[in-house]
Order: C-alpha cells, then structure tokens, then sequence
C-alpha cells in the first residue's frame, strides 16, 4: 500500500490515516460534555414518570450524536439514534397510553441508559477520518465478482424453494425441512461482496449504477418472497455509507431525511412481507406512522427485557456461562455437533413456548443477556465488551480497505443484536463476513500467484524450437 491516499472526506498526511489531529483541549471538551451528558440524562431516568425517563435517553442520544458533530462514521451516530428508537418506544407508548405497562419499566429503562452509557464511554468521542489506501485491484475484483454470482446462485435456490412450496411466512419457511430453505446466508456473502465492488469502484471515482440498481431490486425480490426486511435495509445502508464516504460527501439534511424515511419504511415494508406469496390482498397503512414505527420493529428488545425482568427473581443468575453458549454456536458446526442453548432460544423457550413451536419467536435483549449473567454489572460488561468491538472495527477501518468493508457490513448487524444476543454477532461476524472475506483474499492471492507464474513462463523463440 504505497500508493497515494484516497481522501473522500478531508485530507491527512500520508501515514495518519486513524489520527485525529484535534488539539488536546477540543478532545477534553468532547469527553467532558460526553459525562456531563450521561450524569444530567442519568438524573432524569431516576425520576418517577415515564416523561422523564424518554427525556433523559432522549438527552443521551442527543449528547453522542453532538459530541460526534454528527460523522456519520462515527459509532455515535449510527448507533446512538437506533438503540434510542429500541430503548425508548415502550415508554413512549406507556407514556401516551397507547401500551399497558407489564411491569418493571423504569429498572428496563434505567438497565437501557447504563448499557447505552458504558458504550459510549468505551468507544469513545474521537472522530477519526476515513482515509484508505488507493491501489489496483484486478485479482479482486475477479474474484469478488466469481463470488458474487455463486452467492446469487445459492440465493436463487433459497428463493425457488420458497416460491414452489409456497412458504407464505418466515414461521413456514423456518418449519421447512429442506436444505434449502437454510440457504439464506448467501444474501450476507452478497451484501459483503457487493461492498467489495461498491468500495473499488468509487475509489477509481466510478458510479456503477448497473450494479446498485440490480443488487437493490435483487434483494427487494428476495423480500417479498421471504420476508426479510433486513435485506432491503442492509443493501441500502452499505449504498448510503459508501456513497457518502468513498464517492461524494451527502450533506447533513440529506442524511436526516434518509434516515427518517428508511425509519418510515420499516411498518411500509412490515405491510409487504411475503407479498408475493399472499393469498389476500396486500394494504399498505400510512395512518399515525411514527407510533407504527415504535410499535413495530422497535418494540421488542425493551418490553422483552421488561418479561425477562418480570421474571428475573425465580431465574437463577449464569454468571458467564452464556458466553460459552454464543461461542458455541458460533464456532462448532451444526451439522455435526447438536446446537446446544444460546440467551435467545434459551428466552423464547421459557417464555413464549407457543410461538416457538409455529416456527417462530421474539428475539431477546443484548441488555437482558448480560442482565441474566450477573445483573446490572452484566449489562455494564456485555457492553463493554460491544463497545470494544466497535471501536476495534473503527479504528482499522479508517485506513485500510478490507477493514473498512468489515466495519460498514457489520452496522445493521451491531444494531441488529440490541433485540438479540452476542450468539447472533459472534456467528454472523464469523461466518457471514469474515469467513467470506478470507475467501475473497485467498482467491485473489491465488489468482495473483498464477498470473504471476504465467508471467515467469517465456515461451521460446523460434529459433530454439528449430534447435530442440
């Protein structure tokens, strides 16, 4: 990598990719607005109405996303708003009394700021720059693109199975006993190679709408097939951050807009699910959108956390054990070794027997994994640990090409396990983006080596064909 830097954002010398280059006192300021933020917000979440408790997370959101002067790289900004939107919706619900409180709301309330609070903390307000190495990368290319077309393969069978058997829900595609219908994870190795793609092409400064428009429409299809909003999202989200990082700056209201109508489009495509697998008519509702938002995808990590909390005194604490249970699952493959417990079978199994059953279920909690390993200082290390992942990934993503990749194809999954458990993100990171990643870099380096060798070879001249 000693070619010259591609600055999409603002300029660094060569070499100083990750550094800040703010002045110490303006980095004191952030970090003192930061506590002051989580102490004034902590106030308000130890008062007695759910009013204060939506202001005091509302007043931690805010504090990140100024601290992060709004980067959109920044784990601040992406994060913060979205576990805003999981943590506060039931008391925003309770408070307009739309929802019955089930019990235990300010202790889910009070658990949710802490979590979001140590997070903050551990990654930290640095902002770092995006600078990433420009360099030619044919062999990547080609093999990113043999990569590409395998996974829309496997993907066009996972979706020709749900089309012929006419698996109208997640609960009957998830009932079905075909190996087919467990090929969904081709859709995360298209997403991490369409980045791939997406990331070299901008930085020869081309925009390939070809493939945006068709990757777009590929996972809208494989959507209204299979229900999985996620892969409508997750294609957007890279296209936006890409876009906005290696092509060409989005200005700030762009970005709120975008961001609040993806957030409006999550009750719009909940509407579309399996669409066009439905035997009724579809109706798309466009009535009191914001409380359809809060009352739709956005629910479910605090009022779970709220039955698990409901129940916590005749649940014994784990203390650590479900971490081996996430590595587990993680690391030991299914197809030989029986898959044994994780937080969230192990939440859906006790308390909700009956969905379980249908195919279905209702996630968990990050904040309730840690919450059943040791309390309140479980959920403080379970993000700890969150925290110092992210951070990882932020850091090295900021100048190097296959770390940028990994950080921006691991956000929708980052903010995918606030209503889930680390299982999901150790198996997922794992298997769905580095395990294809080191396939990716194997093949260009053997495709490399080749060419390489191809090269070494001298045909001979005619004249020492004559002699031979």
């Amino acid at each position: 990598m000693t070619a010259d830097l591609l600055i999409p954002m603002s300029p660094l010398p060569p070499g100083k990719a990750r550094e800040s280059w703010m002045p110490m006192n303006e980095q004191f300021i952030q970090w003192e607005v930061l506590l002051i933020g989580i102490l004034v917000s902590g106030g308000f979440i130890f008062m007695d109405h759910a009013s204060n408790w939506i202001l005091g997370l509302a007043l931690l959101t805010g504090t990140a996303l100024a601290v992060a002067r709004f980067d959109l790289f920044h784990p601040y900004t992406w994060y913060a708003p979205f576990f805003f939107l999981y943590a506060a919706s039931v008391p925003i619900l309770v408070w307009l009394e739309l929802k019955e409180d089930i019990g235990d709301l300010q202790e889910t309330v009070f658990l949710e700021w802490l979590a979001l609070s140590v997070f903050l903390v551990v990654v930290g307000p640095t902002n770092r720059t995006i600078a990433l190495p420009f360099r030619k990368t044919p062999c990547l290319k080609v093999t990113a693109w043999v990569l590409l077309l395998l996974s829309m393969a496997v993907s066009a069978a996972y979706l020709g199975h749900i089309w012929l058997n006419n698996l109208a829900s997640k609960y009957e595609i998830a009932l079905s006993p075909s190996a087919l219908a467990r090929l969904d994870p081709a859709f995360s190795v298209y997403a991490l190679v369409y980045t791939v793609l997406l990331a070299v092409a901008f930085q020869r400064r081309v925009f390939p709408w070809g493939l945006i428009v068709f990757s777009v429409g590929w996972n809208a299809l494989a959507f209204l097939l299979s229900g999985e909003r996620d892969l409508v999202f997750r294609i957007l989200w890279i296209t936006v951050f890409l876009v906005h990082g290696l092509y060409r700056p989005i200005s700030r209201w762009m970005l709120a807009c975008i961001a609040i109508g993806v957030i409006m489009l999550v009750p719009i495509l909940g509407d579309l699910k399996n669409a066009l697998l439905r035997d009724s008519d579809t109706t798309i509702m466009v009535n009191a959108m914001a409380l359809r938002v809060l009352n739709d995808e956005f629910l479910t990590a605090s009022e779970n956390l709220q039955y698990y909390l409901r129940n916590a005194s005749f649940e014994p604490f784990y203390f650590g054990e479900t971490l081996l249970w996430d590595f587990n699952r993680a690391f030991l493959p299914g197809v030989i070794f029986p898959e044994g417990p994780d937080p969230q079978k192990y939440f859906n199994v006790t308390f909700f027997p009956e969905v379980v059953e249908q195919g279905g279920g209702r996630g968990f909690t990050l904040v309730g994994e840690g919450y059943m390993n040791f309390g309140a200082w479980g959920v403080a290390l379970w993000f700890v640990l969150l925290g110092v992942f992210v951070r990882y990934l932020y850091s090295k993503g900021a100048s190097n090409l296959t770390w940028f990749v990994i950080y921006v194809v691991s956000m929708p999954l980052v903010i995918y396990v606030i209503r889930a458990d680390f299982s999901n993100l150790i198996a997922q990171f794992g298997k769905h983006i580095i395990a294809p990643m080191l396939l990716l870099h194997i093949g260009q380096e053997m495709l490399r080596g080749a060419l390489a060798h191809r090269r070494t070879v001298r045909k001979p001249s005619i004249t020492e064909a004559a002699e031979a």
